[in-house]
């Protein structure tokens, strides 16, 4: 009789835990094209074509392109795992808006045959690498926790500055037009574990 009884409790309770039950659920997934601000997404893929913008909001999982996208510009936006971006059209940011806060990438962030590359102070838990780019490259104060890497881009201007390495730091291989500035990068005195520990 009280098995019953209990069973009789929780079906009519159902009802009234319904919200609660939904508000622990995971946040949805994302094919981004469009603006969204102060949102929290699981999984953000961006499409062929697509204008995609993420302003002050949460990535747990992973932020990927498919096809072209014209637009990719995730700002203040904490990304819970890796950050693969390839073969935009138009313009890449990602990072700080204006520089004032400090979004992490929880995984690695790898931004390649892209134009017009910026990224800006993310903290990055294991590699940073920008490769096979074109149009202007930026990479400022980011601390990577492991290697970073600005390999085999071909741009008409390209800026490495003030960063933060915990493996190697390579500059390598590309071609510019108008100016290369790499200066005040810097090695943290302290291993990859170390560096992760510190940034969580």
């Amino acid at each position: 009789m009280k098995r019953l009884v209990v069973f009789l409790l929780i079906g009519a309770l159902g009802p009234m835990l319904g919200p609660v039950l939904s508000a622990q659920a995971l946040p949805p997934d994302l094919v981004c094209d469009g603006s969204y601000h102060h949102r929290t997404f699981r999984h953000v893929v961006i499409p062929d074509d697509a204008r995609c913008v993420i302003t002050n909001s949460r990535i747990t999982g992973n932020v990927r392109t498919t096809g072209a996208p014209r637009v990719v510009s995730i700002t203040d936006t904490h990304v819970g795992r890796n950050i693969h971006v390839r073969n935009v059209v138009e313009r890449v940011t990602i990072g700080a808006a204006g520089c004032r806060v400090d979004p992490v990438a929880g995984r690695n962030l790898m931004v390649r045959n892209s134009r017009n590359v910026a990224i800006c102070e993310m903290s990055i838990a294991n590699n940073l690498v920008v490769r096979d780019n074109r149009g202007t490259l930026m990479v400022r104060d980011n601390k990577a926790c492991n290697n970073l890497r600005v390999v085999r881009n071909h741009v008409r201007s390209l800026r490495v500055l003030r960063n933060a390495y915990a493996g190697n730091f390579s500059v390598a291989r590309n071609t510019w037009v108008d100016r290369r500035i790499v200066r005040d990068n810097v090695e943290l005195r302290q291993n990859p574990s170390a560096c992760r520990r510190r940034a969580g």
